[in-house]
């Protein structure tokens, strides 16, 4: 598993390795001081080969969990998908995330019981047993890693009506693609920041989540100008320390009670 977005910061030496190992179309609960984790799939691969799945996280009380980009400190989610005849390829859909101060740092996720959107694009002739690796960081005053392998049998759908809602449920939660008029743009990019250019529907309050990649970290984005044009100066902690090719950089905004999701081009 790809740990290269870990940041650097100490976590909890106590790694929790549950392992829930029942064949069904949703996985068992595994789970660990703090909270627990299971996939729930709608059942069937459409024509493309893609599955739509959920990757639930139940939180105990006063504990959290981390959106792509945690901040100062955290870990993001990790989902990785096997099949008997090869991996998966799987993306994470996130709904809106909250930006808190601990007193210690910045983090951006989610402090309750959250279900993350998962399209799974299966290999040729994968069959119906699939197997999955999870990783995900849950924290109070401590972070624990929280490592499952969990199975699934795509063959069986004994409540699959169940499990298709609780999917569209996850999927439905999440932001809809930027447009014209609610998007953000990059103007420029420098050594130390870069500065973004939104467009918002209403002059209700923004805020705009970007998330770090491998070659740039970004910071906590700073609202510089507001209005129906807001414009955010956001930190460059590392950038590439080489000429990079145009990178997309993932981006939440949010305007009031709405948002969308998307992407804009980096290099340098």
């Amino acid at each position: 598993m790809n740990l290269k977005l870990l940041r650097l910061v100490p976590f909890s030496l106590a790694l929790a390795l549950p392992s829930a190992q029942a064949q069904a179309v949703t996985s068992e609960w595994a789970g660990a001081e703090g909270g627990a984790v299971r996939i729930v799939t709608d059942g069937a691969p459409d024509e493309t080969g893609t599955l739509r799945a959920t990757l639930e996280i139940r939180l105990d009380p006063g504990w959290k969990t981390y959106w792509r980009d945690p901040g100062e400190s955290g870990i993001p989610p990790m989902v990785e998908i096997d099949t008997p005849h090869g991996a998966a390829d799987t993306d994470i859909g996130f709904p809106v995330p909250q930006r808190h101060h601990d007193g210690y740092s910045t983090w951006v996720g989610y402090d309750y019981s959250v279900s993350l959107a998962l399209t799974i694009t299966l290999p040729p002739d994968h069959g119906d047993k699939l197997s999955a690796s999870v990783l995900v960081g849950v924290c109070d005053q401590i972070c624990i890693p929280l490592a499952a392998e969990l199975g699934l049998d795509l063959a069986d759908e004994s409540n699959a009506k169940v499990e298709r809602l609780m999917v569209e449920s996850a999927f439905a939660a999440l932001p809809r693609a930027a447009e014209t008029g609610f998007a953000a743009s990059l103007r420029k990019a420098s050594a130390d920041h870069i500065v973004i250019d939104a467009d918002v529907p209403t002059a209700d309050a923004a805020d705009l989540f970007v998330a770090s990649t491998e070659n740039w970290v970004f910071g906590v984005p700073e609202q510089v100008a507001s209005g129906p044009s807001p414009v955010f100066k956001v930190p460059v902690v590392l950038g590439p320390k080489s000429p990079a090719s145009v990178e997309p950089i993932s981006y939440v905004l949010v305007s009031g009670e709405d948002a969308v999701a998307g992407t804009f081009e980096i290099s340098r």
